[in-house]
């Protein structure tokens, strides 16, 4: 029999008095300490469990109907981005997934990082422009990465689809909204940067189409069923998994505040102001619901029971009384938006579990179920909801074994070859170099250079681990890359790469690189941990290393009045010597390393026999004479040049 209404708010109270107020809303339900901390505080104080409950008739005279804000759909078309907003940087975490840094006029306190999972044909089909798929994160989202990418297999999932999968990182208890005071330290206006900042950047920067679908999960099923209902011209399709879609039902904004807010240390006044006023009306999704007529609307929850390993379970640990009671919650104000929904006429795909609790395995289930509504919604064609592709010739045999994946696309042309993708790597091959596949942070960097059209050309080997273990690198035609947890990947030019090979490559004094070559004053640096490799302008390459370097270094390396090396360091006796374009670096062990500028000063130690002679190892650089001119002193003297005339102080 159906379950009435004063039932169905009863066993709400009763699920809301059972809920730990500490958990982690969007992470595993197993946090002993919080649990511990929540019910040694006792859950009635949090909760509200025997205090006033807080709900939507407190904001209401009797018989009133609760009006909503109306939504605006005059969003101008945007041609460019919004004043105060523009890219700090961008990351290649892999050759299909980047992190871009957004400096956002909302939120300008630091860079805001969203990370994209490229389309399929994002490097095949350059031209071609993408539908998103947004995935919001659950409470306790972090400031490194997108739950979705930490806890479920969505990288995988969406790797041979065609549309771009945007994951905004960070906003930790924050509903995605706009927050009316401080989230703690933080300024939170997370609504006003997803829909009109990002938007702008994804369609300039990111090849979008304008067609979008938005999930979430738990907070973030909540946040993506707000933004959409108030922005909905923006979206095609909405999916919540396991969210809370009834904000202001008596009891709710105390359990927000309690479990969901409050349990982060943040102050659920301040999000939307004090319950319950007009922004929490605005912000209740079971009263947004006609906002949505025409769009896809995918809901599920599960019941609450633990269904770890029992047939057809997707549980991969048991579950503890916080996961089960939060997911009753988020049931009972699921099936009451979806009971509203069909009185206004509002089709919604529901998926109602007969069991499943509040965690990552249901979510990665539900992501999955809802794929075909999404691909729907969007007007996908059936080849761009996954792959269909073959493995030919010679990069059929280098793909040869699970570790590349299967193939997301057949392959197609690039200049002087072909390329073809795969769901853990790229596969380049030309008639010179032959059939090359490369994965992880070195293709990573290879995409970010522009793959085969940059000046490293293709790839001459598959990746190769480094002689001390530390590292991997891979060979093209003009250079290669390195790579190492410590120093990223880096690209080398192969003229340098010799230079840096001359002492003894990641094993001598320089390590490995930890910057991409930059040009600078016409010559090209690269540094590395223990130094530089610098070509000239003459199109020469030497290493600068250890002592030298660290003085080369104090003087800002080629922006100096030295210029660029000449010469690698070499020994002579008592010391070691390098040559660069106006002057030398000399080092000693009881003088240190100092410059000597080329010019009459130099000349005139030169000619007393240099180091070894009357005024030994330099000790200072050259300096200005107060008078006029300038000095260098040595371990036994000083040689000045005053207007022109040199004057030598032997001691």
């Amino acid at each position: 029999m159906r379950e009435t209404r004063s039932a169905r708010r009863r066993s709400l109270q009763l699920a809301l008095a059972a809920v730990p107020v500490a958990i982690a809303i969007g992470l595993s339900p197993l946090n002993a300490p919080l649990v511990a901390q929540a019910q040694s505080s006792g859950s009635s104080d949090l909760l509200g469990g025997v205090k006033k409950q807080t709900g939507i008739s407190d904001y209401l005279d009797p018989g009133e109907v609760p009006q909503r804000t109306p939504i605006k759909t005059d969003h101008p078309k945007l041609e460019g981005l919004p004043a105060g907003v523009s890219i700090d940087r961008v990351e290649w975490l892999t050759d299909r997934r980047v992190a871009v840094f957004i400096n956002s006029a909302a939120m300008p306190e630091h860079p805001i990082q969203v990370q994209i999972l490229l389309a399929r044909d994002w490097h095949s089909n350059p031209k071609a422009k993408f539908p998103e798929v947004w995935a919001l994160d659950g409470l306790r989202a972090v400031d490194t990465e997108n739950g979705w990418t930490i806890h479920t297999n969505i990288e995988q999932f969406y790797a041979d689809k065609n549309v771009n999968v945007i994951l905004p990182v960070g906003g930790e208890a924050s509903f995605y909204t706009d927050w009316e005071g401080p989230a703690k330290d933080k300024n939170y206006k997370w609504e006003s940067f997803l829909l009109n900042e990002l938007p702008a950047v994804l369609q300039n920067g990111y090849r979008s189409n304008g067609q979008r679908a938005i999930t979430g999960l738990s907070m973030g099923g909540t946040a993506a069923m707000n933004l959409a209902q108030h922005r909905p011209d923006m979206f095609n399709f909405v999916g919540s998994f396991s969210g809370y879609l009834d904000t202001t039902s008596t009891g709710m904004p105390d359990m927000l505040r309690g479990a969901l807010v409050e349990g982060g240390g943040y102050n659920v006044d301040n999000m939307w102001g004090r319950p319950i006023n007009q922004r929490w009306i605005d912000n209740d999704p079971k009263l947004g619901i006609e906002a949505l007529k025409g769009k896809t609307i995918y809901v599920s929850a599960g019941n609450g029971v633990d269904d770890f390993g029992k047939p057809g379970s997707v549980a991969t640990g048991p579950s503890n009384e916080a996961g089960k009671g939060l997911e009753v919650i988020s049931r009972m104000t699921t099936q009451t938006f979806v009971e509203r929904a069909n009185r206004a006429g509002v089709p919604v795909v529901a998926q109602f579990r007969p069991s499943g609790i509040h965690n990552w395995p249901y979510w990665q289930f539900e992501m999955s179920q809802a794929w075909p509504y999404i691909a729907d919604s969007l007007a996908l064609k059936k080849e761009d909801r996954g792959a269909d592709c073959t493995t030919i010739g010679a990069i059929a045999e280098a793909t040869k074994g699970a570790q590349w994946g299967a193939c997301l696309n057949n392959e197609y042309q690039v200049k002087g070859g072909v390329s073809q993708d795969f769901s853990t790597g790229r596969a380049f091959w030309s008639a010179e170099t032959g059939a090359h596949v490369l994965q992880g942070r070195i293709s990573a960097r290879y995409a970010e250079m522009g793959a085969t059209d940059s000046w490293l050309g293709f790839p001459t080997s598959n990746e190769i681990a480094t002689p001390d273990g530390k590292g991997r690198f891979v060979t093209f035609q003009h250079g290669v890359i390195y790579w190492t947890h410590e120093t990223n990947a880096q690209e080398i030019p192969a003229d340098m790469f010799n230079a840096w090979g001359r002492q003894g490559w990641e094993t001598g004094v320089l390590g490995y690189p930890t910057a991409a070559p930059q040009t600078i004053d016409g010559a090209i640096v690269q540094k590395f941990q223990g130094g530089w490799v610098v070509r000239n302008k003459a199109n020469e390459s030497f290493y600068v290393r250890g002592k030298i370097a660290e003085k080369y270094g104090e003087l800002n390396t080629v922006k100096s009045a030295l210029g660029a090396p000449t010469s690698d360091e070499f020994l002579i006796p008592g010391g070691a010597l390098q040559n660069f374009e106006n002057g030398s670096i000399y080092w000693n062990a009881a003088t240190g390393a100092h410059v000597v500028m080329n010019g009459a000063i130099r000349d005139t130690w030169g000619a007393n026999g240099w180091e070894n002679g009357r005024y030994g190892w330099p000790t200072s650089d050259l300096t200005k004479v107060p008078a006029g001119g300038d000095q260098q002193t040595f371990q036994h003297g000083t040689i000045k040049q005053l207007n022109g005339r040199i004057v030598e102080e032997p001691r």
